[in-house]
């Protein structure tokens, strides 16, 4: 049930890893936003109130924002994507 506006296609770079080319994956937005959707709910809710604005900004964000967002916060994009078969 995952709909074009859950699905991205970005570059993933590991900085810890030198490489001579980025790799371009396909992460499964939905996911990702549900996950930070938690992750910052569940700050909140123990004992780190400011929280409340990571959540309503990432309720807003747009797809690109979302991930440089998880980036930021250490979230590994890997865990979210989805591989090229799932791609339709």
């Amino acid at each position: 049930r995952m709909g074009a506006m859950d699905k991205m296609r970005i570059r993933i770079v590991d900085l810890r890893i030198p490489r001579k080319e980025d790799v371009m994956a396909l992460i499964d937005t939905g996911s990702l936003r549900d996950y930070m959707e938690d992750y910052a709910g569940s700050a909140m809710f123990s004992g780190f109130p400011g929280a409340i604005v990571d959540l309503a900004e990432i309720e807003r964000m747009d797809d690109y924002q979302l991930c440089r967002k998880a980036e930021q916060m250490g979230v590994d994009l890997r865990r979210f994507v989805i591989s090229d078969d799932d791609d339709d």
